[in-house]
């Protein structure tokens, strides 16, 4: 598929991947990831020219001081047409290449890229295990997310200062 307006823009991608403070209340994944539809040759790990204009807003996004000092897992995923075993080694290629492309054309540090291929093992839609939208590439911020500490004193401290009051300090 050619390159569609719905593709996201480098901003709309460090919005996904940016660190953040998770607050509990919120509910909800504290994983960032972002899904995007990186398109191959056919049976291939090459990319093609829309791919190619989806990762330089990529690799524009990680060099942004929000991701520059995050490391990041790339996922390839196919879909469940093929052989279980020819999509494991596919996805592990076209992963491999989106990391290779990224550090060639954006100069991102090998260290904060790894590559992984899950195959056909992890569909988006597991109800329509051919469809389109089950290739993809998933980019995932490995750095922890901050969970802030709780306001007040730590269940030591009160532990502590509990302790000082019955033994009359």
């Amino acid at each position: 598929p050619a390159y569609s307006a719905e593709a996201p823009d480098a901003n709309a991608i460090i919005r996904s991947l940016a660190p953040i403070i998770y607050l509990p209340e919120h509910g909800g994944q504290t994983k960032r990831s972002i899904d995007l539809e990186v398109t191959f040759k056919l049976g291939s790990a090459k990319l093609t020219k829309p791919a190619r204009e989806l990762l330089d807003r990529l690799g524009t996004a990680l060099r942004d001081e929000k991701l520059a000092s995050s490391r990041f897992e790339v996922v390839g995923h196919t879909d469940a047409s093929g052989g279980r075993a020819l999509n494991q080694a596919l996805s592990e290629k076209r992963a491999r290449s989106v990391v290779s492309y990224l550090i060639k054309h954006h100069r991102i540090d090998t260290k904060r890229l790894t590559a992984l291929g899950k195959g056909e093992d992890v569909l988006k839609d597991p109800l329509r295990p051919g469809n389109g939208v089950n290739r993809r590439v998933e980019i995932v911020n490995l750095t922890p997310v901050q969970v802030p500490k709780p306001a007040g004193p730590t269940s030591q401290e009160i532990e502590r200062k509990t302790k000082d009051i019955l033994l009359g300090k």
